[in-house]
């Protein structure tokens, strides 16, 4: 007698990756207070320099496409009276990149955490003699190219 073998049928495709991540993301966004990137990334320019080491953009609230609040948090009273001071010009620079009437409100939020640099700079190394070894010159060389990579970023 002879043994039937028979195969599994084809497994079927794997979800697409936005369809599987988007459940997770969301629940992710509302517990860690989800931050649009763009404005993220563009905060230091909008903000300025001394508001953007103060602050740091947190989550956009509200219905509908207009009328939202920003929320921004700080990490203490006094960079929260900085910041509400300069809410007006604020929420200028914001509904001119983001559109007019975007964002009608800020809310600042004192979170009680440093808000972290808009950019670590390394600091330059130390001025060293130059070697004429072999190590030395190989050093020399890898200083300069990370200080080239440093400049370019």
């Amino acid at each position: 007698m002879q043994q039937k073998w028979t195969t599994r049928p084809a497994r079927s495709a794997p979800p697409a990756i936005g369809r599987a991540g988007a459940g997770i993301f969301a629940q992710l966004a509302q517990k860690t207070k989800y931050m649009d990137p763009a404005l993220a990334g563009h905060w230091p320019t909008l903000a300025g320099p001394r508001l953007a080491s103060l602050s740091r953009p947190g989550r956009i609230t509200g219905a509908g496409r207009v009328g939202k609040t920003l929320e921004l948090h700080v990490p203490n009273g006094s960079a929260a009276a900085e910041v509400q001071m300069a809410t007006d010009e604020l929420l200028k620079r914001i509904n001119a990149y983001l559109g007019p009437g975007s964002v009608t409100r800020i809310a600042v939020l004192q979170s009680g955490k440093r808000v972290p640099p808009t950019r670590k700079t390394a600091p330059k190394p130390a001025k060293q003699e130059d070697d004429d070894s072999p190590l030395g010159s190989a050093l020399a060389s890898f200083r300069a190219a990370i200080n080239r990579r440093n400049e370019e970023n």
